[in-house]
């Protein structure tokens, strides 16, 4: 498989900010604007930032993003394997955990050095084994590539740490998708915190990532492929109104998302009541954890995150912990999945306050038993589902979920309902880490690690 010249298809690395420039901005020292007018919620900082990364992308990167899918299509069509390390939030799998709902079975999450042969696809932006990029440099694979904060590919790379300013997947990339992510890679700023809060990651990638497959799956379709969506979405029924396979869906997946990410805005009551649940645990003494099935999703998005906090503690099952002082947070992907709610009792035993962020239905319509959405003391989510968006002609199950990008949403804009409600309270701001891989990073996050230690938060 040739590869196509990268010199002349991709353009040049973008100019570099001045020095310190670049973190220098994210240290203003405004006040952070509480209760602002009804249109302009802070919260919603997040919201507008990714927004605004989001259509660039589109505008600029569309063609690549479709020409991705394409050749996704034909990899698998060969019975080839499509490799899935690209950066999804916290991991690669964040997005793509066993089960999840919309997901079509052509895709294998993450890089196995031992079984990726030539003649696979892997896309490529973020965490993976250790080795990987070496391992991709010896093979004849197609690589879809793009920008990591923790590799030598972005803007500001000079800021990282040596080693990993050799990490480059862009010389090895037949396409190479562009999102215009730095070495702060975080987007709200935080009176009183060096690190900004809210890394992009999860929801801007995982956008462009279900953009592809969306596309793929409409290209295996119109070649006649049969395709296994995984999840517990019953099968879908020869009535379904199918998409239309004569025009990308990438657009219509792309506007569908930021019309459910504009709807944040409808749930900030909630979000509200639920960083007020936080701030009252944390200044009680008391700990605050998030909580998901698997631990690699929301768990691992909210626990030792750049701009995320350093009070934060991932839970999942089989790893548990609380007590009748704390709190948790549990991101969920289904309503009425049945590990969630053991766990929810067991919350519940422990004596938690608990909250819930996710969908609240299946189709669009609620459970009629129990469900993790009716059953916390506030909850956040209504503007997402559990099922996929897309009913593909030949595919058993809707394809492309949005939840992952809406629940991690949600996260990072109530976290910054979190930061108002203790400032208002304490003028006092949590501790927020920077990106670890940063030359500074580590003694950063040891210092705001044992500020958590000695007061809580």
């Amino acid at each position: 498989m040739k590869r196509r010249d990268m010199f002349s298809m991709i353009p040049l690395v973008f100019a570099l900010p001045g020095e310190m420039a670049a973190q220098a901005e994210t240290v203003k020292k405004q006040r952070l604007p509480l209760n602002t007018s009804f249109d302009s919620p802070y919260s919603m900082t997040y919201v507008k930032k990714v927004k605004k990364m989001l259509k660039w992308v589109r505008a600029t990167q569309s063609d690549k993003i479709l020409e991705a899918a394409y050749t996704i299509a034909e990899t698998a069509a060969k019975g080839r394997k499509v490799w899935s390390a690209w950066d999804l939030g916290h991991t690669s799998t964040s997005d793509i955990f066993p089960g999840r709902n919309g997901m079509p079975e052509f895709i294998t999450p993450g890089y196995d050095i031992e079984k990726v042969k030539d003649g696979d696809l892997v896309l490529s932006n973020g965490p993976s084994p250790s080795g990987y990029i070496d391992d991709i440099a010896k093979k004849d694979l197609f690589v879809i590539g793009g920008p990591s904060p923790y590799g030598g590919d972005i803007k500001g790379f000079e800021n990282m740490n040596e080693p990993l300013q050799k990490l480059k997947v862009r010389p090895y990339s037949d396409i190479w998708i562009e999102t215009n992510v730095d070495h702060i890679a975080a987007q709200v700023e935080i009176p009183g915190s060096v690190a900004p809060l809210g890394p992009e990651s999860g929801p801007l990638n995982s956008t462009i990532y279900w953009m592809m497959m969306a596309d793929a799956s409409r290209v295996l379709s119109r070649s006649g492929k049969k395709m296994n969506v995984i999840g517990d979405e019953q099968p879908l029924p020869k009535n379904t109104a199918w998409a239309n396979l004569n025009e990308p869906l990438m657009g219509i997946y792309f506007d569908e998302v930021l019309r459910q990410m504009t709807l944040v805005g409808s749930e900030l009551g909630n979000l509200k009541k639920m960083a007020k649940m936080a701030v009252d645990t944390l200044l009680s003494g008391g700990m605050c954890y998030f909580y998901s099935r698997y631990f690699e999703s929301f768990a691992s998005e909210a626990q030792g995150r750049r701009g995320g906090f350093s009070f934060a503690k991932g839970l999942s099952d089989g790893r548990l912990a609380g007590t009748s002082d704390d709190c948790v947070i549990m991101g969920i992907y289904e309503p009425d999945d049945e590990v969630d709610l053991k766990n929810l009792d067991e919350f519940r035993t422990r004596g938690m306050r608990i909250a819930s962020i996710g969908p609240a239905t299946r189709n669009f319509k609620a459970p009629e038993g129990r469900a993790v959405s009716k059953e916390t003391e506030v909850h956040a989510g209504l503007m997402m589902d559990t099922c996929g968006m897309f009913a593909i002609p030949g595919f058993n199950r809707k394809v492309c979920p949005t939840s992952g990008i809406l629940t991690t949403t949600i996260l990072w804009v109530m976290s910054v309902e979190i930061c108002e409600e203790m400032i208002r309270r304490t003028n006092d701001t949590p501790s927020i880490y920077l990106n670890g891989g940063l030359k500074w990073g580590p003694m950063h996050n040891q210092r705001m690690a044992a500020r958590v230690r000695i007061r809580g938060y």
